[in-house]
């Protein structure tokens, strides 16, 4: 389980650092171009678009990964070290209906956008390969949510524990 961690970090390491650095070269060569030639890519806000919709919901991953979901862990933190666990088990609970939801209507939307032949007006590219960032970072998300829920419910049991012996 460890080894499918690792290498799922390594995926969404790659895929945040190829697009962040995608998402900027394209849009300095627009600036450049724009300034230099008084003529800039129509292309480069679709494309600078899409990719900021996968590093969103790749993010999002990372941020469950790293616990840094701000309002859930605000909550835990203000109630009783030895509730404090089930807290957790039911923000991790909260966390997977909503991911569930995004990943059912992202999937929808998807199937929809196919159907459609849905494009983009510049590149006349399949809106489709945007949506798929919401179902493909949701089973991200699912994965990180649940690994970590647990992973901080164990935490905060020991903690539990450990204040109950003092």
């Amino acid at each position: 389980m460890k080894v499918l961690s690792i290498l799922l970090a390594r995926l969404e390491e790659f895929i945040l650092v190829a697009l962040f650095a995608f998402m900027a070269v394209m849009n300095f060569l627009n600036v450049v171009c724009r300034y230099c030639f008084a003529n800039s890519f129509s292309f480069t806000e679709e494309v600078t678009i899409t990719a900021f919709v996968w590093v969103s919901m790749v993010g999002i991953a990372v941020g469950y990964k790293r616990l840094a979901h701000l309002g859930m862990s605000f909550f835990v933190d203000h109630m009783p070290k030895k509730v404090q666990p089930f807290m957790a088990l039911l923000s991790m609970i909260c966390s997977v209906v909503l991911i569930l939801l995004l990943f059912q209507y992202g999937s929808e939307m998807v199937s929809n956008q196919m159907r459609l032949g849905s494009k983009t007006p510049a590149l006349g590219m399949p809106m489709y390969i945007q949506g798929l960032s919401i179902p493909v970072g949701a089973i991200f998300c699912l994965i990180r949510a649940v690994e970590s829920g647990v992973k901080e419910f164990v935490r905060l049991r020991k903690v539990a524990k450990g204040a109950e012996e003092v």
